[in-house]
């Protein structure tokens, strides 16, 4: 029937197989892409996503937010079904990031096939069949290609985590296909089963993003512009389409009242505590982001995107001065669609559909101001007038011009093999962390965060100068919030320094990082300047910042492990022991706790309960000298010595003098942390046996 009435036929499908191609073509080099900014907090560090066998409780957890609890009451889910799909990865491929570029691809080729589709039947819509009879195919071929293949997409797909955002439009795309074939279905049985479809598709975008919520909408328009007009909204069927689209977002509204925890309407303004910018100016600012958002879609060369934009938030609508220009944009684009929205209906869909779109993430809520994979799904139907207008040419000049019609009819597939390349090319600055944050500072030199970003990534490859290099250059560059900027920098050197053990060096950049105390990590670089005072000898000033760190969050393990390791330097091996024993119940895998507790039994003579300890600690980290040591200590104290040869024959074999002797080096110094572990060995009584050893061949022990 519609396959009839549009003349689907073998060349049309054929070209959509072409499409299918392209797109994989374009996206061929991102196999290999490594991970990238919160793909680290919802998936590579998220335990509740690492499932590891087919328990219901395991996948249950999947769906919740990364390190929730269910012991603290964390039910509450986060966008479960993205984040079961990511678990379904994890389970499968672990951390190989193959399989999740393999499955955003696929989830990328399916919105290709069902846009597509969506397309074919929006122009065999009452309203616009006539002007595109016998057209239709090709027009939703060409704007299907255009939005597939356009580099504005490679965010959403590249980025493993933005499959939250391509999962969104996908079901997002089902739920609009289905209420298409339902308003045209020929018996009320198969209407209604559509209708149903497509409240799951609903249900399952909202679980993926909640941008989501805006389908029904959307569906509102598509029945306004191509089905009905506005008059519509008079007649007894649109009342109830409006209606069950206000129910539908009440019964949203009302889940989240009752579920979600606290008040969300506090928490949407809380948010913006924590941002550079208050509600008005991000509101100012997200006209100048849209006005960006079309340019990149109009000119889409690479030079265009990137994972950070230079965007100054304005302080009044004129300052900027190119804040008010971009109102204004946006309100005659939005002004054009709706008073053309009976003589140009694909134009007035295309720009009303993109702004409702935006009209969650690019508003009122609390985000970051710029990402480009919030075009997603805003940008699905964009094409469709484009792709109407560049064949209406074509058809133009067929007979009036012929060398323009070939000029015409070459660019055409030209532009859609370039906009390709140019994916292609944008992907390549997503292979890794370093030429993702490279890119970045070619196109936004006067911005600190790519400096920090790249710093971070030669940080965790080791090459420590650099990174502090970077850090520093970061230093006095802008930034929308420049006291967190700078307190980001200096807590990073600070750490850099505590790596390269310039422990004086450390301490004074982690000190002037702590007078600004800014964002989520101020607590972490608190941390690293106790372990930088306890290896300067300052004891109490270390002591200091862990009452303020237990004061903040007293439930956090490290800070009751060092705290009972400092009550353990006191003497008070009581008080030791009960910090040490609530440290291990909030995480029983910690080798520092379980070290310290295991030391701190052995002082009371719990010699055997102290070996089990120290034999978990050495399981969680392997190789280590400190527990070794710590070992033949406990053995020592008991007076064992089938244990004390045992554990002095490993020494020996596991580890050089060399390494031997840089400890007691080091130990000699006053450092109390060693390699990131907290030390409580007595050289008096592990060093003259060591010694001891050496001197003697082991001929004493008959080894």
């Amino acid at each position: 029937m519609l396959e009839e009435k549009n003349h689907i036929n073998q060349t049309h499908r054929g070209l959509l197989w072409v499409i299918l191609l392209l797109t994989v073509l374009a996206y061929a080099n991102t196999f290999k892409a490594s991970w990238h900014l919160d793909d680290a907090t919802n998936i590579v560090h998220n335990p509740n996503v690492h499932v590891s066998s087919l328990a219901v409780d395991e996948w249950a957890s999947s769906m919740r937010p990364p390190f929730s609890d269910p012991e603290k009451g964390d039910f509450n889910f986060h966008r479960p079904v993205a984040m079961l799909t990511l678990a379904m990865n994890w389970f499968l491929g672990g951390t190989s990031v193959f399989g999740y570029h393999l499955v955003n691809l696929g989830i990328h080729c399916l919105t290709v096939v069902l846009l597509f589709y969506t397309c074919l039947h929006l122009l065999s819509a009452p309203n616009v069949q006539a002007q595109y009879q016998g057209r239709a195919p090709m027009v939703a071929l060409l704007a299907t290609a255009l939005w597939a293949l356009h580099p504005i997409q490679t965010q959403a797909i590249t980025y493993i985590v933005q499959r939250m955002a391509s999962l969104a439009a996908l079901f997002y795309l089902c739920g609009i296909l289905a209420y298409i074939k339902g308003r045209t279905a020929a018996t009320k049985r198969k209407q209604l089963t559509m209708f149903a479809f497509c409240l799951l598709a609903f249900g399952l975008a909202m679980g993926s993003k909640q941008n989501a919520v805006t389908l029904p909408a959307a569906l509102l328009l598509i029945e306004v512009i191509f089905y009905s007009d506005i008059k519509f909204l008079q007649q007894a069927r649109g009342r109830w389409l409006a209606a069950g689209s206000l129910a539908a977002v009440a019964m949203l509204a009302g889940f989240i009242l009752c579920f979600w925890p606290g008040n969300p309407m506090a928490g949407l303004f809380d948010g913006y505590s924590m941002r550079p910018f208050t509600l008005y100016e991000r509101v100012w600012t997200e006209f100048r982001v849209l006005m960006l958002y079309l340019f990149q879609i109009v000119y889409p060369i690479t030079q265009q995107f990137s994972i950070v934009h230079a965007m100054e938030v304005p302080t009044s609508p004129v300052t900027p001065w190119t804040t008010l220009p971009a109102m204004l944009g946006v309100g005659l684009l939005l002004g054009a669609a709706i008073a053309y929205m009976r003589r140009f209906r694909l134009f007035a869909f295309a720009i009303l559909f993109f702004f409702l779109g935006h009209s969650i993430e690019s508003t009122i809520f609390p985000l970051e101001l710029v990402f480009e994979h919030r075009n997603y799904l805003p940008t699905l139907f964009l094409f469709l007038p484009v792709a109407s207008g560049m064949l209406a040419l074509l058809d133009f000049y067929r007979r009036r011009n012929a060398v323009l019609f070939v000029i015409l009819a070459a660019f055409v597939p030209l532009l859609i093999i370039g906009l390709a390349f140019a994916t292609y090319t944008r992907n390549m600055d997503w292979a890794t962390e370093k030429t993702l944050w490279q890119d970045a500072i070619k196109k936004a030199p006067s911005m600190a965060r790519p400096y920090q970003a790249l710093a971070l990534a030669y940080e965790n490859e080791g090459q420590l100068e650099k990174a502090y290099d970077l850090y520093e250059k970061a230093l006095p560059l802008d930034d929308p919030d420049p006291e967190n900027s700078r307190f980001n920098s200096l807590g990073n050197m600070g750490n850099i320094l505590k790596k390269q053990k310039d422990f004086d060096g450390a301490v004074r950049f982690l000190t002037a990082a702590m007078e600004l105390e800014k964002g989520p990590y101020a607590n972490n670089v608190r941390y690293n300047l106790v372990l930088c005072l306890l290896n300067r000898g300052q004891v109490e000033d270390a002591r200091g910042h862990i009452d303020v760190l237990l004061e903040k969050d007293h439930k956090n393990y490290r800070y009751l492990s060092i705290n009972g390791f400092l009550l353990f330097l006191d003497n008070d091996v009581e008080g030791a022991l009960h910090y040490l024993r609530m440290a291990l119940r909030r995480n029983p895998q910690d080798p520092n706790t379980l070290l310290s507790l295991a030391m701190a039994l052995s002082a009371t003579g719990a010699f055997e309960h102290g070996a089990w300890y120290l034999k978990r600690a050495d399981e969680k980290l392997p190789l280590n000298i400190v527990i070794y040591l710590s070992r033949l200590q406990n053995a020592i104290k008991m007076q064992d010595e089938g244990r004390i040869r045992t554990t002095l024959s490993q020494i020996v074999l596991l580890f050089s003098i060399q390494e031997i002797q840089d400890f007691f080096d080091e130990h000699a110094k006053g450092y109390h942390v060693i390699e990131g572990t907290l030390v409580l060995v007595d050289d008096c009584i592990v060093h003259p046996v060591l010694m001891n050893y050496f001197q003697h061949k082991a001929d004493e022990w008959d080894l």
